[in-house]
């Protein structure tokens, strides 16, 4: 009897000892999982302020601010390159003209796409106004040349250039086909889009976005071989920020009224044309004012399929901005101006100078993506 007591305390030993092995491996395991999880955590987020991994961050993790009273944008610390922003881009377009008459218009973008790696593409297009003649030209590569400047942006490849500070810029393109080498000065102030410089995209994300809608341009220009001496006006855009622009569609117009008064206007849909954001600017003699979507009407006056990829586009536009007595025709310099970018960013747009007629005169361009086939140009 004494013996078998003896074995049953034994036994009960050796379960107390297996129940508290167990809870102890549990506790290790929790504890290693935790440890894990938040070695993760630091990681990701040092791959993250690294730009090595797409970027999540909301637009506002940028700035520490309590207030959207006042432009979040400071410059000429912003016209530099933001490592943290998933996506930026500088962007300048431009109307052109030499002594003897000849006039041109161009486009010139310079996108950084920061991912698991960052890429540089560069979009730009020039036309003959006389022969009507479009050329374009893109390019995608690795790494960012404009990487380290803290006060302007200063991107230099392969023969092409792109380079500002505070509204004192140089473009200079090295095209195959065409030329322009040019000098630009902004003349009128910086208009923050949003009144902060801060808009809204929703589920697509947010962005920052300012632009010079005026600067005296001056150089060279021309088809290669043909270049002359121009002069001109150009508007320059800055964006950047959490945006995916594949979650975007969008027309945008950035016009330049003889009066002086310049008005920027975008309209962003989801790709099933759903309402993202309908806003703009109106700036004249140094003052700006903020249009909603009730403020203005952009009504499409006709359409154009391109042969290439058949999208359908609208193709004349007419704009109306009440408040200003504005009643104008957007009408295009030339209709074949959609930018094939599927070799470089998977996607294709159309972007082109337009005239303005009606109640003001004047020069601009538009722009317009996520237009669908043209179902009777199909093949």
């Amino acid at each position: 009897m004494a013996k078998l007591r003896s074995q049953q305390r034994s036994k009960s030993r050796y379960k107390k000892r297996l129940s508290g092995n167990a809870h102890r491996l549990r506790l290790i395991k929790v504890t290693s999982g935790i440890a894990l999880l938040l070695l993760l955590a630091g990681g990701s987020l040092w791959l993250w302020r690294g730009g090595f991994v797409p970027v999540n961050q909301s637009a506002h993790d940028w700035y520490e601010v309590s207030s959207h009273d006042q432009p979040l944008v400071s410059l000429p610390k912003d016209d530099a390159p933001h490592p943290s922003a998933y996506t930026e881009w500088w962007h300048y377009n431009g109307h052109l003209q030499s002594s003897d008459g000849k006039r041109y218009s161009f486009h010139y973008t310079i996108f950084l796409l920061n991912a698991l790696a960052t890429h540089t593409v560069i979009h730009a297009s020039f036309v003959d106004q006389q022969t009507g003649k479009y050329y374009s030209y893109q390019h995608r590569n690795a790494g960012n040349s404009s990487l380290g400047n803290q006060e302007g942006f200063h991107f230099s490849q392969g023969g092409w250039l792109m380079s500002g500070s505070n509204g004192v810029d140089k473009l200079r393109s090295a095209a195959p086909d065409f030329l322009f080498d040019l000098d630009l000065v902004s003349i009128t102030p910086t208009v923050y889009q949003g009144g902060t410089g801060l808009l809204d995209f929703k589920q697509a994300g947010k962005s920052y976005h300012y632009n010079r809608s005026r600067m005296q341009v001056s150089g060279i220009a021309g088809p290669k071989g043909q270049d002359k001496a121009v002069t001109g006006q150009a508007w320059f855009d800055h964006h950047w920020g959490d945006f995916r622009t594949t979650a975007l569609r969008w027309d945008w117009f950035a016009l330049q009224l003889d009066d002086g008064a310049d008005i920027m206007l975008y309209q962003l849909f989801t790709p099933d044309r759903e309402p993202v954001l309908i806003s703009g600017t109106y700036s004249k003699a140094s003052e700006t004012s903020l249009l909603a979507k009730d403020h203005f009407v952009v009504e499409p006056q006709a359409y154009w399929t391109s042969k290439k990829s058949k999208l359908k586009y609208p193709m004349k536009w007419r704009v109306k901005v009440p408040a200003e007595d504005v009643d104008i025709i957007l009408s295009p310099v030339i209709k074949s101006s959609e930018f094939d970018a599927r070799m470089t960013i998977y996607s294709t747009y159309w972007e082109g100078a337009v005239n303005i007629s009606g109640t003001e005169t004047g020069l601009g361009f538009a722009g317009m993506s996520g237009y669908k086939h043209d179902k009777k140009s199909a093949p």
